[in-house]
C-alpha cells in the first residue's frame, strides 16, 4: 500500500471498508489510518458484525505473511465478492498516514475540534489555584467514573448531556468536564457549545492522567450522579434543528418496513448506555452512542454509508451520538422509537449463514471425528495421552480461568510456526470460531485431535489456573500502563492524542478543517 490510499478511496465518495487482519497489538503498533481492524481470530464474529452483504467493496490490507493469506482464503470461502486486495508494509517513519494507538478516526477528529475551535481549557495548576468553585463533571460512563476519576468531581456522562444542559445551566457554576485524557472531554465541551449552551465552562486538560502526572491522588469509588434522564424533548428537538440533523419516529408495527426500506444501512440502538454490540431484531445493534463515536473505526468500520440511530423518550442519546458522527463525516437519521426493540441472541444475516455454510461444507470432506465438538470429559483423556492442549479464546478469558498445562495460543500467530509432530486440541469460544481454526491448521499442516467448545459449567472454576500470559498478541501494549501508575505512559498518551492531527492524512485532516469552518451547527 502507498500513501494517500485511504485518502483516495474516501474521496471517491463511494462505501467501502478497510481492513486491517493483524492481531489488535500488531495493528495499535503501527497502521494505516482509517482502516479497520478485524484480527484473523475474531472473523467467526466480527466480519457478521460488520457486514450483512457479500458485495460490500472490501479493501484488505495484505501483509504478505501466512496470516493475510489465510484472511483473504476466508473471505473468499464465505463468498464476498468484492475484494480489492492492496499489498502493503510498515513504512520507515510514523506520520503520512501510518498511525500508532486505537480508536485514531475519533481522537485525530477531536483533536481537530481542539485545535481549530480553541476550546477553553484549564489545567491541573489554574484549577487550584482559581477554579476551586467549578463543579468537576466525569463525561465518561459511570462505571469508568466510579472505577477512578478526580476527587470532587461528579458523573456526567456525554450521552445524557444534552437532557442536562438546563440543569447545568442552573447551578450558576462554571463546569469543568473531564474524562481520563482528552478525547471525550472535548467531545462534551464541543457539544456543549454547538449546542448553545450560555453557562460558563471549559475541558479539564488531560483529565486524570495529567492529576496524575502533576503528582495528585486520583478518587475510587466515588458516587456522585448528577446526570438524570430528563425528559427534554423540546430541548432536544430544537438541537436538532439548530444542527440540520433529520428524525422521524417509527411504531412497533412498522419497524419492519422502516428497516426493510433501509437494509443498506447501519443501524444501530443508542438507548442504553450499558450496550457493547448486542444483535437486536431485524439486523439491529444495541450500542451506547458513548462508544459508537469513541470507538468510531470499530464500531462502524465502513464510510460513506447512512447510519440509522434508534432511541426512546426525548431522544437525546442518539442526538449526541447523531452530532458527533455528523461532524466526522456520517449521514445521520434518528429514528424515535415508543418501545425497546427485541434482542436476539446472535446476528443472523447472509454473512453469518455463509460461515456456518462454509464450515459445514468443509466438513464433509474431514474425518468428522475433528470437527464434532467433544465433551469436557475428553480433556482428561487428552492430558493422559499427552496431546497438547491449545486453548484459542481471548487472552482475557484464558487469563480469568484455563485448564493447567494448556497453551494459550493465537490463530495469527500460530501460522507462522511449523506443525507440531504430534495432534494438538483445540480449546475454542464456540463452534463458528472452532471449525474455522481447525479447518485452517489442517490445511497447513496440522494434526488436529478434536475440538472442545468451553463452558464455564464444565469446571469447578476454583480448580483452573489464571493469570500466565505477559502482552498477548490480541491486547494492545502501547501505553496500557497509563491507568494504572504508569506515569511514563500517561506522559507519551497525552502527547500522542494532541500530535495525531499532523500524523494523518492531509486531506481528511483539511477536509474536517473545512467542515468546522462552513457547518451552520454553530450559528
Amino acid at each position: 500500500m502507498s500513501y494517500g490510499l485511504f485518502a483516495a478511496l474516501y474521496d471517491a465518495g463511494t462505501c467501502f471498508a478497510l481492513i486491517d487482519s493483524r492481531e489488535r497489538r500488531d495493528y495499535v503498533a503501527g497502521h494505516w489510518f482509517g482502516s479497520t481492524n478485524i484480527p484473523l481470530s475474531l472473523f467467526s464474529t466480527r466480519l457478521g458484525y460488520l457486514f450483512q452483504d457479500l458485495d460490500f467493496p472490501i479493501h484488505f490490507l495484505d501483509w504478505q505473511d501466512k496470516a493475510s493469506a489465510e484472511a483473504i482464503h476466508q473471505l473468499k470461502a464465505i463468498g464476498f465478492r468484492n475484494i480489492t486486495i492492496h499489498n502493503t508494509q510498515k513504512p520507515a517513519m510514523m506520520g503520512r498516514g501510518f498511525v500508532k494507538g486505537e480508536y485514531v478516526w475519533s481522537k485525530a477528529f477531536g483533536e481537530v475540534v481542539a485545535h481549530e475551535i480553541d476550546l477553553p481549557e484549564v489545567t491541573s495548576e489554574q484549577y487550584l489555584a482559581d477554579y476551586q468553585d467549578a463543579q468537576l463533571f466525569d463525561v465518561r460512563p459511570t462505571a469508568e467514573y466510579q472505577d477512578f476519576t478526580l476527587p470532587k468531581s461528579q458523573s456526567l456522562p456525554n450521552s445524557l448531556l444534552l437532557a442536562n444542559v438546563q440543569a447545568l445551566k442552573d447551578t450558576g457554576k462554571m463546569s469543568l468536564l473531564h474524562c481520563a485524557g482528552r478525547t471525550r472531554s472535548i467531545i462534551g465541551a464541543f457539544t456543549l457549545m454547538a449546542s448553545g449552551y450560555e453557562g460558563p465552562f471549559a475541558v479539564f486538560r488531560g483529565g486524570t492522567q495529567a492529576w496524575q502526572l502533576d503528582g495528585y491522588e486520583r478518587e475510587h469509588d466515588a458516587n456522585r450522579l448528577f446526570a438524570a434522564d430528563h425528559e427534554a424533548s423540546d430541548a432536544v428537538a430544537n438541537f436538532l434543528r439548530r444542527w440540520q440533523i433529520p428524525a422521524t419516529r417509527v411504531t412497533a408495527d412498522g419497524l419492519g418496513a422502516f428497516v426493510a426500506d433501509h437494509k443498506t444501512e447501519l443501524l444501530f440502538d443508542v438507548s442504553d448506555d450499558a450496550a457493547t454490540g448486542q444483535p437486536l431484531a431485524h439486523g439491529i445493534i444495541k450500542i451506547s452512542g458513548t462508544n459508537l463515536i469513541q470507538q468510531t473505526d470499530r464500531s462502524i468500520g465502513r464510510y460513506h454509508v447512512p447510519v440509522v440511530l434508534f432511541d426512546q423518550e426525548s431522544g437525546s442519546r442518539a442526538a449526541f451520538a447523531a452530532f458527533w458522527l455528523r461532524c466526522m463525516g456520517f449521514g445521520v437519521t434518528i429514528v424515535y422509537r415508543d418501545a425497546p426493540i427485541a434482542a436476539i441472541e446472535t446476528i443472523t444475516n447472509t454473512v453469518t449463514s455463509n460461515i456456518a455454510n462454509n464450515i459445514a461444507s468443509n466438513d464433509a470432506g474431514k474425518d468428522t471425528r475433528v470437527v464434532t465438538p467433544f465433551a469436557a470429559t475428553q480433556l482428561d483423556i487428552w492430558q493422559k495421552d499427552k496431546i497438547a492442549l491449545y486453548d484459542f479464546r481471548p487472552s482475557k478469558a484464558f487469563k480469568s480461568g484455563h485448564i493447567a498445562n494448556s497453551h494459550w495460543q493465537n490463530i495469527g500467530a500460530i501460522l507462522g510456526q511449523t506443525p507440531a509432530d504430534r495432534p494438538i486440541a483445540i480449546i475454542a469460544d464456540n463452534a463458528d470460531q472452532g471449525h474455522m481454526i481447525a479447518d485452517c491448521l489442517i490445511r497447513h499442516g496440522w494434526q488436529i485431535a478434536g475440538v472442545y467448545l468451553w463452558h464455564d459449567a464444565d469446571f469447578d472454576m476454583a480448580t483452573l489456573a489464571s493469570g500466565g500470559l505477559d502482552l498477548p498478541l490480541d491486547e494492545p501494549a502501547l501505553f496500557a500502563g497509563r491507568h494504572h501508575g504508569v506515569l511514563q505512559d500517561a506522559r507519551d498518551y497525552l502527547a500522542w492524542e494532541e500530535d495525531l492531527p499532523s500524523e494523518i492524512d492531509e486531506p481528511i485532516h483539511d477536509l474536517w478543517c473545512q467542515e468546522l469552518a462552513t457547518s451552520p451547527k454553530l450559528d
